[in-house]
């Protein structure tokens, strides 16, 4: 996990947007300083929470499958339910 205060607090730059099967809302950002070196962060405003995804790209994560849809399940990150 990342500090989501810190994070927000750096300004990353949004990718995109998307409500997940839990009805929660996944912004997906821009690491602020290391860009795109590093895979896209997933956070969920809500619960306060941010994560590196394992993804450089949304493609994955936004497919209809939802095989790997981003998740905040008890304070953890997960791909898929």
């Amino acid at each position: 996990m990342l500090n989501y205060e810190n994070l927000i607090k750096n300004n990353p730059t949004v990718y995109d947007e998307m409500i997940n099967s839990l009805e929660q809302k996944i912004t997906f950002v821009e690491h602020p300083t290391k860009g795109d070196e590093v895979p896209i962060i997933c956070i969920c405003h809500e619960l306060k929470l941010a994560s590196y995804s394992d993804f450089f790209e949304l493609d994955d994560m936004l497919a209809g499958h939802k095989e790997y849809e981003p998740v905040f399940i008890c304070g953890d990150f997960q791909h898929g339910v």
